[in-house]
Parts: structure tokens; C-alpha cells; sequence
């Protein structure tokens, strides 16, 4: 399944209740006939899947700018809620993650528990009490950074959503960290 496939199910999925709401409203309406109760209910979700379907849309071009910009490939797993992937540091390799990320303003509470991993946490939106965890694992000898984000903590998402924060965080960290995905950067975990 494709990333818009995946983005235009979460859109559904996300207005679907407000979907029903309409459909119940003219249930209950006591002055209708049952076909027009019938065409009221069609309207109602051929207008809910126009409007799902335009904001999945703003959600899939949001997630690709953001991928290209990094580097990364968008596909179906952006919507996860953990991201593993495997990038390079364009210059200055394990230092310049190291000097970037605690001058970074959305990350915070870094940790160094090991030479070669670093986990911290990242507010990939605008507001400050929304954050994933996430970890960098630094290989000096081969020039790559290991990048896992886990998110699930009730965040709004990529255009509301509530999915696609793990992804988006991945392209903001690789940009601030000057980080460069490789044509398969991501993982698959077990």
C-alpha cells in the first residue's frame, strides 16, 4: 500500500466520527421520509469523503516535502509509531551530532549513557508539551547514525492526524543534525 493510500485511511479514520454525528442528526429527524433520510445519509458521506480525502492529501504533501527535504523516502510505514533509520552525517560525522543536538531548540533532555548513543527527547510540532523519544546510535567507523524515534504519546500528528509524528521528527532531526538518508534508510524492526 502506498503512503497516500496510508495517509487518506488515517484521514477517514480520524474524521469518521464526525462523520456520524450528521448521519445520526438525520436519523433522528422525525419530519424526514426514509429516502430522504437515505440521500441525506449519501450526502453526508460523499462530503465527509471529499473533505478526508483533501486533507489527506495537505497531510501526504506535508510528510513528502518534509522526506525530500531530509533526504529520506517516504513510504507506507511514515504512519508507525516508531521510526528506525539508518543515516550518514554529510560532514563532521559522531563531533557534529554531538556539538548540534544539545543546541538544538527542540530537543531536550539529552543523555549521553554510552560513548556511542545518545537519547533525548524532540518536539517534532509547535507546541511544547508534545515530545517523542528518541535515541542516536553514532558508528565513528562507518560514518552512520542509527535514528529511532518512538512516538504514541497523544500528539496531533502531521496536519491533525495523529500519525506521522515519528516520521516527522526522523526529517527534522536529519536536517538539524545535517544528517542524509540513504535509498533504503529505514529499518525493519522485528
Amino acid at each position: 500500500m502506498s503512503a497516500a493510500a496510508v495517509c487518506w485511511r488515517a484521514s477517514a479514520t480520524f474524521f469518521g466520527p464526525l462523520m456520524i454525528l450528521p448521519v445520526l442528526l438525520s436519523l433522528w429527524d422525525d419530519h424526514s421520509s426514509w429516502s430522504a433520510v437515505g440521500q441525506g445519509v449519501l450526502a453526508s458521506l460523499a462530503a465527509w469523503g471529499a473533505v478526508s480525502f483533501a486533507w489527506a492529501v495537505v497531510a501526504w504533501l506535508l510528510l513528502k516535502r518534509r522526506a525530500r527535504a531530509a533526504g529520506i523516502r517516504l513510504d507506507s510505514g511514515a504512519f508507525e509509531e516508531r521510526q528506525t533509520h539508518l543515516l550518514r552525517s554529510d560532514e563532521g560525522g559522531k563531533d557534529q551530532v554531538r556539538v548540534r543536538l544539545p543546541a538544538c531548540e527542540r530537543a531536550f533532555l539529552v543523555l549521553e549513557p554510552a560513548a556511542d548513543e545518545v537519547t533525548f527527547r524532540w518536539r517534532p510540532g509547535r507546541r511544547s508539551d508534545h515530545s517523542v523519544r528518541a535515541s542516536l546510535t553514532l558508528d565513528a567507523v562507518a560514518g552512520t547514525v542509527l535514528v529511532d524515534v518512538k512516538g504514541g504519546d497523544g500528539h496531533t500528528g502531521v496536519a491533525g492526524l495523529r500519525k506521522g509524528t515519528a516520521f516527522l521528527a526522523v526529517c527534522q532531526i536529519a536536517r538539524t543534525l545535517g544528517l542524509v538518508g540513504a535509498k533504503d534508510s529505514r529499518i525493519g524492526l522485528v
